[in-house]
């Protein structure tokens, strides 16, 4: 029922629209004062498109290169940590025993403050990311 009413409105608008003496040709032409600007509406994001500011795109580099950096730094220092302990492990005498045990402790902190780094570079990355409007 919807379509065929649709479909005859069509219709009548084509047939009765063709004439010269139409009751929209009758109403006067409105002039405008001033040119209408179509891109007034748009906004970057109407291309597909998304603007990034240089400072965010140079905080976003930043960061990422930051995590990447700390967690690869904090991954080979945990290795070297790892060898110490093996070695605090293996040692028989109570002085290499220490010593290696020192250095164990003071590369795990080490290797505990970068990945702190990395995660609060991740953060930031993360933060990079949220629009605030």
């Amino acid at each position: 029922m919807k379509k065929s009413i649709l479909f005859s409105i069509m219709i009548c608008c084509i047939l009765f629209g063709q004439k010269k003496d139409s009751w929209t040709n009758k109403l006067h032409p409105v002039e405008r004062t001033a040119a209408i600007d179509t891109l007034s509406g748009l906004n970057h994001e109407s291309s597909g498109r998304v603007f990034i500011s240089p400072r965010k795109r140079f905080v976003r580099w930043v960061a990422a290169y930051g995590t990447i950096l700390l967690g690869g730094l904090a991954w080979q220092i945990q290795m070297e940590s790892d060898r110490y302990y093996d070695q605090y492990l293996h040692a028989g005498d109570l002085d290499e025993r220490q010593e290696a045990w020192d250095q164990t402790k003071k590369l795990d902190q080490a290797s505990g403050m970068m990945v702190v780094g990395s995660q609060l570079f991740m953060q930031l990355l993360i933060y990079s990311y949220i629009e605030d409007n």
